[in-house]
């Protein structure tokens, strides 16, 4: 066998191929969804400067930032507008 037909798999047999394949796909996990500033201020129905205005001050849904990028998880900044209700 060469280090070509290694690399390729196809030293494995069909059945240890559709094995491999099935304990893949049961370890990956859908890829998280983060909000951009500008999406969360059009589900807000605000402007993108208010959104990052009040992460200036550090009000607003909880957010995180990727460098100089600032993101946003959906499900936190429903949360932030149900507690926003009571209010």
């Amino acid at each position: 066998m060469t280090i070509q037909q290694r690399r390729r798999g196809s030293h494995l047999a069909p059945r240890e191929l559709r094995s491999q394949a099935s304990r893949i796909d049961d370890v990956v996990q859908p890829e998280p969804v983060f909000l951009t500033v500008q999406e969360v201020a059009d589900l807000l129905r605000v402007s993108a400067g208010t959104i990052r205005a009040w992460v200036a001050k550090g009000d607003g849904p909880p957010a995180m930032r990727f460098g100089k990028q600032i993101r946003y998880r959906p499900e936190r900044v429903m949360e932030w507008v149900e507690q926003q209700e009571g209010r």
